[in-house]
């Protein structure tokens, strides 16, 4: 008899082991993309979460780490993933960048903030393989550094803004004290800070992007001169350092013997228009100057007061005797620090003008002048005070310089008058 082998049922292993790699490639193609979206959704959760975590931290310097946990925790909640879903995991990292540290600018402080989501899916055609879940795990990292608060141009007392010629001219007869600051000439000329005749000048520094020509009767620079500054090109490379300009929508009244200005504009933060005529007291507020008044023969007095010159061609010169100016700028408040602000006129190329003038002054038996004096398109001549009064001011203009025969006492301290806020440097960086 003879035997016959048959081949019966290895078709059904052949089906068997095709639809194992059938079930094999749906798993890839439908579980893997799942697995795709779910991290790509997940890495955009985790995205937004570190960067919601550092705005908290930005806007709160002082919020807890478990403050943070919460915002973060919150946005990833509001992109689907929830922490009381077992199927996902959210953790917060918060690791603090100290001061010396060069991860943050200008020895700021600041936090790096980690999010990671672990994500749990059940598998479809990956159990097949023996799968019965995918777990993906994402992270994200956001440095957020603080904002500061400090003086413009360095802190240089006297800045003259004009980009050539004689920035800073100290000629004639008084005597120049100036403390707290030194002077900064932005000029690229030779004489960019400059001085002749019988005048002295006493400051702690100078520094020009030209150079100096400083040949008057006495200079006594108590630290560097130096002649190498970093130029301010346009107006947009120092925009950061003035503050908005008011809508001026009020309308100043006066009562009991005082300027006072419109409470519906203080609130709305805008300032109330108000011309300048004869002796005039203000009560504190923000004030927009409508006129142009030169020469002026009254006396300026008030404390916790901004003048802003509404004018482009603005030009106030004070000419008599008396408190011709004694005033003080506001302690809080957005114009904190700011006493008189000549807002910057800038021509179609991004360029400051030169279209105002102001005469400084704080003559008399006394008259203290407290507070910044911004006006970097203005000619400003200073001159001294007679009697006991202070000026601790920081003078920004286009061009400084010096008239009249008493002496110019500058004690600029930084904490009385405007400071500017850097801005916040929020990425993500990994």
């Amino acid at each position: 008899m003879f035997s016959k082998t048959t081949e019966k049922g290895q078709a059904l292993i052949l089906i068997a082991l095709g639809a194992i790699a059938l079930f094999a490639f749906a798993a890839l193609a439908i579980d893997g993309s799942r697995v795709y979206s779910n991290k790509r959704h997940a890495q955009n959760a985790a995205d937004t979460a570190v960067l919601a975590a550092g705005l908290a931290y930005a806007r709160d310097n002082n919020i807890t780490f478990d403050g943070i946990e919460n915002v973060a925790q919150g946005r990833a909640k509001s992109n689907g993933y929830d922490y009381a879903n077992l199927s996902n995991e959210i953790t917060v990292e918060v690791v603090d960048i100290p001061a010396a540290s060069d991860d943050c600018p200008d020895d700021l402080e600041g936090k790096d903030i980690t999010v990671t989501i672990v994500s749990t899916i059940p598998a479809t055609f990956a159990r097949v393989l023996g799968r019965n879940e995918i777990t993906t795990a994402v992270t994200a990292t956001s440095r957020t550094c603080e904002s500061k608060i400090e003086p413009p141009f360095d802190g240089n007392a006297i800045v003259a803004l004009a980009p050539s010629g004689k920035a800073y001219d100290g000629t004639g007869n008084p005597k120049w004290l100036i403390e707290g600051g030194g002077i900064f000439a932005n000029s690229a000329s030779s004489n960019a800070a400059y001085c002749n005749g019988a005048a002295e000048i006493t400051a702690p520094s100078v520094s020009v992007v030209g150079g100096v020509d400083l040949s008057c009767h006495k200079v006594t620079i108590e630290g560097t001169i130096n002649t190498d500054a970093s130029p301010y090109t346009n107006y947009q490379s120092m925009a950061k350092f003035f503050p908005p300009v008011p809508d001026c929508n009020g309308t100043a009244t006066f009562s009991g013997g005082k300027w006072k200005p419109d409470p519906d504009a203080d609130e709305a933060k805008s300032g109330s228009k108000v011309a300048f005529s004869g002796d005039m007291d203000f009560a504190p507020g923000l004030y927009c100057i409508t006129n142009s008044p030169g020469p002026y023969h009254g006396a300026l007095t008030g404390n916790g007061v901004t003048f802003v010159a509404m004018r482009s061609d603005f030009q106030m010169t004070f000419n008599g005797s008396g408190n011709s100016f004694n005033a003080s700028a506001p302690t809080s408040g957005d114009y904190k620090g700011v006493l008189i602000y000549l807002p910057p006129q800038v021509d179609a190329s991004g360029n400051l003008r030169m279209t105002q003038e102001l005469d400084l002054r704080g003559n008399g038996t006394f008259g203290d002048i407290i507070g910044t004096i911004l006006a970097p398109s203005a000619q400003v001549t200073m001159f001294g005070n007679s009697g006991t009064g202070e000026m601790n001011t920081q003078v920004i203009a286009y061009q400084v310089d010096s008239g009249g025969t008493a002496d110019i006492h500058v004690n600029y301290d930084p904490d009385d008058n405007y400071k500017y806020p850097t801005p916040i440097l929020l990425t993500v960086v990994e």
